[in-house]
C-alpha cells in the first residue's frame, strides 16, 4: 500500500473534540481517529445499501428497546398496585 501524507486545516474546537474522541477510543493520536472516521464514512458511501440496512437496523432495535421499557413500566406498576392493596388490606385489618 502506498502511503500518502495529508494535511488537514480545521479550527482549533474540532482539532479539541478530535483529541477527546481520540482518547476516548484508545487511539495514539488524532491521526489514527481521523483515519477511523474517514474509514468507516468512506466504506458508508462506497455501499449506499448499508447506510439504508444500519438505519432500519437502529429502528429495529429502538422499537424493540420502546415495547421492552414499556413492558417493564407496565410490570412496575402493576407490581406497585398490588403493593399499594396489601398496604391498604393491612391498614384495615389493623383498625
Amino acid at each position: 500500500m502506498n502511503e500518502v501524507l495529508v494535511s488537514v486545516r480545521m479550527p482549533e474546537s474540532l482539532l479539541s473534540k478530535l483529541r477527546e474522541l481520540a482518547k476516548k477510543d484508545h487511539f495514539m493520536d488524532v491521526s489514527e481517529e481521523v483515519r477511523s472516521i474517514t474509514r468507516k464514512n468512506w466504506f458508508k458511501f462506497a455501499h449506499p445499501e448499508l447506510i439504508e440496512v444500519e438505519r432500519l437496523r437502529k429502528d429495529i432495535l429502538d422499537g424493540l428497546k420502546k415495547k421492552s421499557e414499556r413492558e417493564i413500566t407496565k410490570r412496575v406498576l402493576k407490581e406497585l398496585n398490588e403493593i399499594k392493596k396489601e398496604i391498604k388490606k393491612e391498614a384495615t385489618n389493623e383498625t
